[in-house]
């Protein structure tokens, strides 16, 4: 029965409390005809009041008045950090599992609240990996409920100074809410947002960089306990550069930004494309690509609190989400491409675009030198290919990332770095096996990783150089991509690293679907793309069918058809 009359309460609470945001005061006989639907007998005004009473939000004046509780708050030097973990990202969802909290003044932490709760509900694996315990450990622990009376007389009515400060305090008041009670909201300091005004921090913003921005150093950034310790050291230090009226001020935007809302997923169509997050100025945020735009920004809305700060502070400053459709996925990754140079969002790291290096290759052998320090033996490098230098080659690999891991596994399983250091004579007869062994010669390999682990040799029995080589370099070459999509099969034409045509196949017509990207059209990207676009046929995996065209055009059509038709009918 308790139960059922806190919710009962809660509910005429709310309803005086969304009268009273609207307006400064209101009288009581307004009040209550607002909240029960009707005017009060003047008899009963005492009694119907009485539930109101008890909820901090509110506050009834000496005249009978009522007004929002709180007015002004004194900017004194004392505040609140608080951190905490939840099983998700949405308040009304997920619970608060451990929560952290440091009362500070005056620039020292005067006393700390830091608890570990049981949410009642499954704890996903990376919540458990962050707090250090296993999910059955949780049972016996506290409930939200049971701490909730002293957590209040913890916080008083001190600013807060959090992480996404109005995200972070919609998680406690939600939990506050479960139990039937009403909190009222103290003033959020948004912790990245007034560290970048008062520092001018033009990049990303996260607790680590403004940490060390303030000369702080971090032990184990994500933790809630570490959290709210960094914080309460950032807060003092900028109170102290700036002043307590600069900083504990409320800085954090309303409750509901258009990243934590469902309906800005929906609102948009499941197409690739690009989307820029723009701030209330309309600066520009962030530059992100997907290859489904709604799914992309549904990830937002279920973007975790606390394990993932990539991009903190991120959904509570973006106020407005613009999206570009394109047709293909590629075309989405180079308009990004373009928008992050153009743009420079704040949140984006702009990365010094390097040619992929899809070759291995072996240098010349050095000539002897007359001096008494000979020249460095030759090793395995990874190279841009025949035209760029001298030497032997193995290539071109689909992508970097496979070119990579076949040298480094010839130089782990023939033991080339240790040789190499210590100018072994043996150095030179086990770079002659390691490079037979990148052409397609296993045996020696075999035996050698087989009589050290079975993991290696494993690696070895798995590797297929046949497999991770193309054809030909498609810097210089003409490839079709043939890959399923929802609509059924896409294909793509590249020419030595532009896209020049896109098309899907029509009811099985792989006639048509050939002649389509054999056309002569009008190029998609241009030339400088082809480091974006050679990446981008890099990512691509299986079922995709990578198909290396001829110059013949007949012989070009019946390769696309095929490719079309295999992928087709495996659908």
């Amino acid at each position: 029965m308790r139960s059922t009359n806190a919710a009962g309460f809660l509910a005429l609470r709310d309803r005086a409390y969304g009268l009273l945001v609207g307006r400064e005061v209101v009288t009581e006989e307004i009040l209550l005809a607002h909240v029960y639907g009707g005017p009060a007998p003047a008899a009963l005004r005492s009694k119907l009041a009485a539930p109101l009473l008890g909820d901090p939000r509110l506050e009834r004046r000496s005249d009978g008045s009522w007004t929002i509780a709180g007015g002004s708050v004194e900017r004194d030097s004392s505040f609140t950090t608080l951190a905490l973990l939840a099983t998700g990202p949405t308040p009304t969802r997920a619970r608060i599992v451990r929560l952290s909290a440091q009362h500070v003044e005056h620039g020292e932490t005067s006393e700390r609240f830091d608890v570990t709760l049981n949410p009642g509900k499954r704890v996903p694996r990376y919540v458990t990996e962050r707090l250090g315990l296993e999910a059955a450990m949780l049972d016996d622990l506290p409930l939200f409920a049971d701490v909730l009376d002293d957590l209040v007389r913890f916080l008083a009515m001190r600013p807060i100074f959090a992480q996404e400060a109005r995200l972070t305090w919609a998680f406690v008041e939600a939990e506050a809410r479960r139990s039937g009670r009403a909190m009222a909201e103290p003033c959020l300091v948004d912790a990245n947002e007034v560290a970048s005004d008062i520092l001018g921090l033009n990049g990303k913003p996260n607790l680590a960089r403004v940490a060390a921005r303030l000369g702080i150093g971090a032990v184990q950034p994500g933790r809630a306990d570490e959290d709210a310790r960094v914080l309460a050291l950032v807060a003092s230090r900028l109170v102290a550069i700036a002043g307590a009226e600069a900083v504990l001020r409320s800085n954090s935007t309303g409750g509901s930004t258009p990243l934590r809302r469902s309906e800005t997923a929906r609102a948009l169509p499941d197409v690739p494309g690009v989307y820029v997050l723009r701030d209330r100025q309309r600066a520009p945020l962030y530059v992100g690509k997907a290859r489904r735009l709604r799914s992309r920004m549904a990830a937002y809305v279920h973007r975790p609190l606390g394990p993932t700060r990539r991009l903190e502070g991120l959904v509570a400053a973006a106020d407005a989400v613009e999206a570009i459709q394109c047709a293909t996925d590629l075309e989405a990754l180079v308009l990004e491409d373009h928008h992050i140079r153009r743009l420079s969002p704040r949140f984006n790291t702009v990365r010094q675009q390097r040619t992929p290096r899809f070759w291995i290759r072996l240098p010349p052998e050095p000539p002897p030198s007359a001096n008494k320090r000979q020249p460095a033996p030759r090793r395995l490098e990874l190279s841009l290919g025949p035209p760029s230098a001298d030497g032997e080659f193995v290539g071109p690999f689909r992508n970097e990332t496979l070119a990579q891991q076949a040298r480094l596994l010839a130089r782990d399983v023939f033991d080339l770095d240790r040789l190499r250091r210590a100018h072994s004579e043996d150095y030179a007869v086990r770079l002659g096996l390691a490079w037979a062994f990148l052409h397609g010669d296993s045996g020696p390999a075999e035996e050698l990783a087989g009589a050290r682990s079975a993991s290696l040799l494993r690696q070895v029995v798995g590797f297929d150089v046949r497999r991770d080589v193309l054809p030909a370099d498609p810097r210089t070459a003409r490839y079709a991509l043939v890959r399923p999509d929802p609509a059924g099969v896409e294909g793509f034409l590249l020419d030595r690293g532009v896209l020049r045509a896109w098309t899907r196949l029509d009811v099985d017509d792989f006639a048509r679907f050939a002649a389509d990207l054999l056309a002569d059209s009008e190029p998609r990207t241009s030339p400088e793309d082809a480091d974006v676009v050679l990446r981008w046929l890099g990512a691509q995996r299986p079922p995709a069918r990578l198909v290396a065209l001829p110059d013949d055009l007949a012989a070009a059509v019946d390769a696309i058809e095929a490719a079309a038709s295999d992928l087709a009918w495996e659908a």
